[in-house]
């Protein structure tokens, strides 16, 4: 509200300097010295001015302001949909709505629709001003092209709302194209088809193209509607008013120049409607983006009267319970049927099963990811639908099958399980996580950076990475989702060495096809058809 009541005050100020410029034109006509008067105008654009530059100041702090928000609002959204609901949208896709989305969108909220409405507002303040200081039936017809502006302003945006929404679509799929080439570079390089990734991306460049033709077409039509009718005619009709006026004895010559000043003021809002294309129909479809993302609901979330338990006591292990559990992703196709499975504290269960029986579907609900659609999973007693998801991934560590590491250093990515960690704490889990002899290998030791997504490293190196981690976290269950799966013997060896250490005194729950990892644990159970054998 402050940002648009300086911008109407900024053209009131002008409007009241146009007045000023009438008078001092009529008192040189009369043969009186104009100084004052013209010095008054200059103050009041002075004014106005200040008042202008004040405008554009408030909108550039609220635009950073709203991309910081927004971003975070995202963000959040992002982690209360778990991982389960990320794997639904594309990552290119998710990235360009929080970059280039949101930017489009705070440059929308902040910077145009409060001067939108300033400028809509104007016009009010204009023939106000005109029927106190100069005429009122000049004030009478100025009133009727009122409606126009905010008439157009809905026609023009019921006109290119699909254009503007096909074109930030084609942008996001091209963007989600991009970033899977890239991730992707190396296979496709194996598989020499970087050609025909190549091919892809050049057919969806080029529908982006012809969209933003599209788009930039439809803006070439806006500018031509304001400028050459309704600009030109506006002040064609304002000088016809005015000259009619002062040649009936209602409007001096002064008055009549004011007349037509003023009614450039009113042209601000016609002015805007060329910003409302790029700026205000981009943000608009941005907007609808982020509208649909918000929306989507999370699989598992906190009820509202949860209550966070003791932590287990240290050197204790927790103990699991999955009650008659039933779950399906998508409700025609069932996965789990009746789980029951109990582990001690300090037990070690691995759990085998062909593809697709429902393994990593009972790692995703002891995690939190989503709810069991009837049944129970305990966690030291506690249901886990009565205790809050954080107070679940403080108590269970995860190390799976695939490791993601962050671009950074090795000690960036082992402070992400303890933040607050000392070197020593972090040199005893490689330790530990046999990684004694990396440690000595790499020349600026916990600050030698580990590459995006880890490349510096090997698969073997990577998952014994995943292991520091968990060991630096110190959970009292662990969750192993095929920890040798993608490594070779000799990595397999050491991991298996590693998670002895692990493992040992707590609650552990192995998912693994693999017959060292099954001989390397305790009871083994196996997964049929969503029903454990």
């Amino acid at each position: 509200m402050r940002t648009i009541a300086l911008a109407c005050g900024a053209s009131l100020a002008l409007g009241i300097a146009y007045l000023f410029v009438g008078r001092a034109v009529d008192a040189a006509l009369a043969g009186a010295p104009p100084h004052l008067t013209f010095a008054a105008a200059l103050a009041c654009v002075l004014v106005s001015a200040l008042l202008a530059r004040q405008v554009g100041r408030m909108c550039g702090r609220a635009l950073v302001r709203h991309e910081h928000d927004t971003r975070h609002t995202l963000l959040a959204h992002v982690f209360t949909l778990g991982a389960t609901q990320r794997t639904k949208e594309r990552a290119g896709r998710l990235v360009n709505t929080m970059t280039d989305g949101v930017e489009r969108r705070a440059m929308h909220t902040s910077s145009f629709v409060a001067p939108m409405t300033a400028s809509l507002l104007t016009p009010l303040l204009v023939v106000a001003l005109v029927a106190l200081t100069l005429d009122w039936v000049s004030a009478l017809v100025l009133a009727v092209s009122i409606p126009v502006v905010p008439a157009t302003v809905l026609a023009f945006q019921r006109a290119f709302k699909p254009v503007s929404s096909r074109y930030r679509a084609a942008s996001r799929a091209l963007a989600a194209q991009e970033l899977d080439a890239i991730q992707g570079l190396s296979t496709l390089a194996r598989m020499n088809a970087g050609r025909r990734m190549g091919v892809v991306l050049a057919r969806a460049a080029e529908d982006v193209r012809v969209r933003v033709m599209r788009y930039l077409a439809g803006n070439q039509v806006v500018l031509l509607v304001v400028d050459a009718i309704f600009s030109l005619g506006m002040i064609v009709a304002a000088t016809a008013l005015a000259l009619w006026r002062h040649e009936a004895g209602a409007l001096s010559a002064g008055q009549a120049l004011a007349l037509v000043l003023l009614s450039t003021i009113m042209l601000d809002p016609l002015d805007r409607i060329g910003q409302f294309f790029y700026i205000g129909m981009g943000g608009m479809a941005a907007g609808r983006e982020m509208k649909r993302f918000l929306a989507e609901e999370p699989a598992a979330v906190d009820a509202p009267d949860v209550r966070e338990p003791a932590p287990c006591p240290p050197g204790t292990a927790a103990t699991i319970r999955f009650e008659d559990v039933h779950f399906a992703w998508n409700p025609k196709v069932p996965v789990l049927r009746g789980v029951d499975l109990a582990l001690d504290g300090g037990q070690h269960v691995v759990v085998t099963g062909a593809s697709g029986a429902g393994k990593s579907t009972m790692s995703a609900l002891l995690q939190g990811h989503a709810r069991p659609d009837s049944g129970r999973i305990l966690l030291d007693g506690h249901d886990l639908r009565d205790v809050p998801l954080a107070w679940v991934r403080r108590q269970v560590g995860v190390v799976e099958q695939s490791t993601h590491l962050f671009t950074g250093t090795l000690r960036d990515n082992l402070l992400i399980a303890r933040p607050d960690a000392e070197d020593a704490a972090l040199l005893e889990a490689l330790h530990r996580a046999h990684l004694d002899d990396l440690l000595t290998r790499l020349p600026d030791g916990l600050e030698t950076p580990v590459g995006q997504r880890g490349l510096a490293l090997s698969g073997g190196e990577a998952q014994r990475l995943a292991l520091a981690r968990a060991i630096l976290a110190d959970t009292p269950v662990m969750l192993l989702d095929e920890p040798t799966a993608h490594v070779d013997l000799t990595s397999e060896r050491e991991i298996l060495a590693a998670l002895d250490d692990l493992t040992r005194g707590r609650t552990t729950l192995t998912i693994s096809h693999r017959a060292a990892t099954i001989a390397h644990g305790g009871r083994s159970v196996d997964l049929q058809e969503g029903v454990l054998r």
